[in-house]
Order: C-alpha cells, then sequence, then structure tokens
C-alpha cells in the first residue's frame, strides 16, 4: 500500500511529539524534588497523620460522658404550677437569668463572704424591731414605704441621699463592693436597711451566693451568709435585677434562717391580694410585699405616678411598698411629692411600719 509523503510526515511528527511528552514525563519523575513525588509525600503525610490522631484518641483520650439525668423536680412552672410560702406565688422552677454585668449577676454573689467570715448574729432582739427606726403617725393613715434599690452602686449619691429628711429606705445588695459602709452610713444617718441578696443562675455564684434552684438547706445555709453582711438591716429582699422570685425551696431555705432572727422578708413583683398570711410551715415568719416599681431613668411625670398609685393602693389596703432605683430625679420627686407640707393622701414610712400595716399591725 502506498502512503503520500505529506501523510507519513505528519505521522512522523506525531511519534516524535509523543515520545518527546514520554521523555519528560520520565525525566519530571526522576528528579528527587519532581511533581509526582511531591504529591506522593502530601497523600502519605495525611495518611500518617490520621492514623496517629485515630491511636491517640483511641488509647489517651477519656470516652465521651452520657448525659446528665435531669434533676428530681425539673418540670417547667406551666407544669406544675405556682406554690404559695408564706403568702408569696413563687414558681417551683428556675425562671432567671440575669443580665450580664447587672445587679443579679454573679458579679456581687461572687465577692460574698465565705461561711464563717464573720460572727454569729447577736441582735437584743427582733431585727425587724432592734434596727427599726422611730416612726408616729396617726393611726389609719395610709403608709407608702420607698425602698431604694442597690444604693452602693453610686457612691456619689450618698451626699444627697442620706441629707434628706424623708423617712426612706435604703436597699444595699449583700456581698457588693461598700455594702457595709454603705449600710453603716445609712443606719447612722438614721434610715432603716434592707439587705437584698443576689439570686443568680444555678452555679453562677461561686457557691457563696443564693442561685436559683438550690435545695432548702443549702439556701439556707448560704442566706446566713450573706445576711451576717449586714446584720442592720431590717429586712430582707431581692434587688431588682433578679426579675423572677426565688424558687419555692430557696424561699423556704430563706424564712427558715430569716425568722428566728426576727429578719422580714419583702419581694416585690405579683403576689395574691392577702400576702400576709403565713403559712404554718413558716411559723415566725415576717412578710412583705411591694406592687410597684420605679426603673433607672424614670422622669419627674413617671415618678408621681407610680407614687400616686401606691397612695392609692395603701388607701385600700392600709400600706404599700414601692422599690425604686435611686437618682437624682427620684429624690427630688420624693421631696415634692412626701416632703414636709405636701397634700398627699399617703405618708411616706420607713419599711418596718409598712410591713407591719400590711400584717395588720
Amino acid at each position: 500500500m502506498r502512503v503520500k509523503r505529506g501523510t507519513a510526515r505528519r505521522v512522523d511528527n506525531v511519534s516524535g511529539w509523543a515520545a518527546t511528552v514520554r521523555k519528560r514525563i520520565d525525566h519530571e519523575d526522576e528528579r528527587p524534588g519532581g511533581f509526582w513525588r511531591f504529591v506522593r509525600g502530601v497523600v502519605v503525610a495525611l495518611v500518617v497523620s490520621i492514623g496517629a490522631v485515630a491511636v491517640l484518641s483511641l488509647y489517651l483520650l477519656e470516652p465521651p460522658k452520657p448525659p446528665a439525668p435531669e434533676p428530681a423536680g425539673s418540670e417547667t412552672a406551666a407544669e406544675t404550677g405556682p406554690e404559695l410560702v408564706s403568702g408569696i406565688e413563687v414558681a417551683t422552677t428556675p425562671a432567671y437569668t440575669a443580665p450580664a454585668g447587672s445587679a443579679g449577676s454573679d458579679a456581687p454573689a461572687s465577692q460574698a463572704a465565705q461561711p464563717g467570715a464573720f460572727d454569729p448574729i447577736e441582735l437584743p432582739g427582733p431585727a425587724f424591731t432592734v434596727n427599726a427606726v422611730p416612726f408616729e403617725v396617726e393611726p389609719g393613715t395610709p403608709l407608702v414605704a420607698v425602698v431604694l434599690d442597690d444604693t452602693a452602686s453610686d457612691p456619689r449619691l450618698h451626699a444627697l441621699l442620706f441629707s434628706t429628711d424623708l423617712p426612706l429606705t435604703v436597699g444595699v445588695i449583700a456581698g457588693a463592693g461598700g455594702d457595709r459602709e454603705t449600710a453603716s452610713a445609712a443606719r447612722a444617718a438614721g434610715f432603716e436597711v434592707v439587705a437584698q441578696l443576689p439570686l443568680v443562675r444555678q452555679g453562677q455564684s461561686g457557691g457563696a451566693g443564693l442561685e436559683y434552684g438550690l435545695p432548702e438547706n443549702e439556701a439556707a445555709d448560704r442566706t446566713l451568709t450573706l445576711i451576717q453582711r449586714l446584720p442592720m438591716a431590717v429586712a430582707v429582699s431581692r434587688p431588682l435585677a433578679a426579675v423572677a422570685p426565688p424558687n419555692a425551696s430557696v424561699l423556704r431555705g430563706m424564712l427558715s434562717v430569716l425568722a428566728p432572727l426576727g429578719f422580714a422578708y419583702v419581694d416585690h413583683g405579683v403576689a395574691p391580694e392577702d400576702a400576709s398570711t403565713a403559712e404554718a410551715a413558716d411559723p415566725g415568719a415576717i412578710v412583705g410585699v411591694s406592687r410597684h416599681t420605679i426603673a433607672a431613668g424614670a422622669g419627674a411625670a413617671e415618678i408621681l405616678a407610680v407614687l400616686d398609685m401606691a397612695a392609692a393602693d395603701a388607701v385600700r389596703r392600709g400600706a404599700a411598698v414601692v422599690f425604686a432605683v435611686p437618682g437624682e430625679q427620684l429624690i427630688l420627686a420624693l421631696q415634692l411629692w412626701g416632703g414636709e407640707g405636701s397634700a398627699g393622701v399617703a405618708r411616706l414610712a420607713p419599711l418596718s411600719a409598712v410591713i407591719r400595716r400590711q400584717g395588720g399591725g
């Protein structure tokens, strides 16, 4: 068979090109740093690494732990419903997570003194009586107590606050910076003191403060630790930052300590109409409630409106409590509303006088 010359030349060119490519590939494969050797090295390294990790995880690392069982009584509040402790409606499960950096977060509680840091509280009588300030009023006069929340947080207000002649009640978070100094200064200036016990999520107090969901006996131990810091108080409450009441077990633990020492417990928020009736489970407990609050940054008009609502409540029930975040605007509004010569239908009074009235005394 006869092949044209041009065709034969093209065949020879293709054959020569293929031979050249094979030679280059072989030549690349022979170089010590060649591409294919690099690829093989990477693959081998990956295989060895994966094998090493598998061996370490098998022999050195602990096996994963099974999930912890749900603690007893972990049903939601919707399933179990609320519970009454000394007339206060409380949840049966934790319901509150304090905002970071707030007065109810773990910072104040973690600074609380450890057990044994103070001597046992020794008072000549019930704290509610011996720590109360003198106060006289005509029988039947409606009374309103204003409890100032977390006053130790802003020492700049102390000079203005402690120079007023209004019968205000000073709240101090136990365990926060300046707690004892602020409470002592308030007491020396003639004001009643409320020890505010911070409530935080479980595990956030470092074992020194109250936590939602604590067993009753542990809540009692931590309550005693905290109240030892402020034995000059007439009552105990929670800060406004702790927006949910304590759990039933926590409140029972608190009252088991407060009742024998004569400290009252006053709570803010939703409560039954007749909150003064103590249950037999808490003999001797002195309990009060507040249905009115004044938040930080409230203007004069808003402050006066809340005070007027509290006064109307006091006319119906005999007494009312207002929890308020302190500030210059609040102090000026209180002087206008309840100062000497004011024409209000209710009188400002120390907390002890209001709780006595709420309890029928």
